[in-house]
């Protein structure tokens, strides 16, 4: 895919989304490109398209996948539109690293469910300190596996807590904390049958 489903602008980043409202469970699944050349994030949400709601819910859902607090990010195009335009503020060299991330995690997914073999199952590896997109694979993997609510609800708390340690963990290099974030991503992992996460370099070498 050519084209990139968010710009910059000034001092914000503008996403580009096709939200589906009503959609089951709040998640991205990649990007696509639509007729017209565009690339836009495809993001759906268990929330209706009423009174903004289903729009809140997606604010919500992108700033926890960059990290970022709820009030940056706002729907500015498209608000009673199944094509939307996001605002995003924030450390925008950060953020565009992220979600091209998360406008690839598409092609990690369907590396791991399409059986493939060792060789490309490892490639579709990392560390959850260099690639946050870590979470948004075994998320959508946890969605994706036909679970029973209570242990969906079980994975989903437990990849929410790994990545709230991560984010205070990495940037400091607690090897301890960086550990455990690791060890309860690869917990939930196991149970959907993804390949590990790689413990990051730091701590390797």
């Amino acid at each position: 895919m050519d084209a990139l489903p968010y710009r910059v602008d000034r001092e914000r980043l503008l996403v580009d989304v096709r939200l589906t409202p009503r959609g089951g469970r709040d998640a991205f699944e990649g990007a696509e490109k639509l007729s017209d050349g565009r690339s836009v994030l495809k993001a759906r949400v268990r929330a209706v398209p009423e009174d903004g709601k289903a729009n809140a819910a997606l604010e919500g859902l992108l700033a926890g996948e960059l990290g970022i607090a709820r009030s940056h990010v706002a729907v500015v195009q498209g608000k009673t539109a199944r094509l939307k335009t996001l605002s995003v503020a924030g450390d925008l060299v950060r953020l565009s690293a992220t979600l091209a991330r998360l406008a690839a995690a598409v092609l990690i997914l369907l590396v791991a469910f399409a059986g493939a073999p060792a060789s490309a199952q490892f490639m579709a590896r990392g560390d959850i300190c260099s690639d946050p997109s870590q979470f948004q694979r075994s998320r959508a993997a946890v969605e994706r596996a036909g679970l029973q609510t209570p242990d969906r609800a079980r994975l989903v708390r437990t990849l929410r807590a790994a990545q709230s340690l991560a984010r205070d963990a990495c940037p400091n290099r607690d090897g301890w904390l960086v550990r455990r974030a690791v060890g309860m991503v690869n917990a939930v992992n196991r149970e959907v049958r993804l390949p590990p996460v790689d413990l990051p370099l730091f701590l390797r070498e």
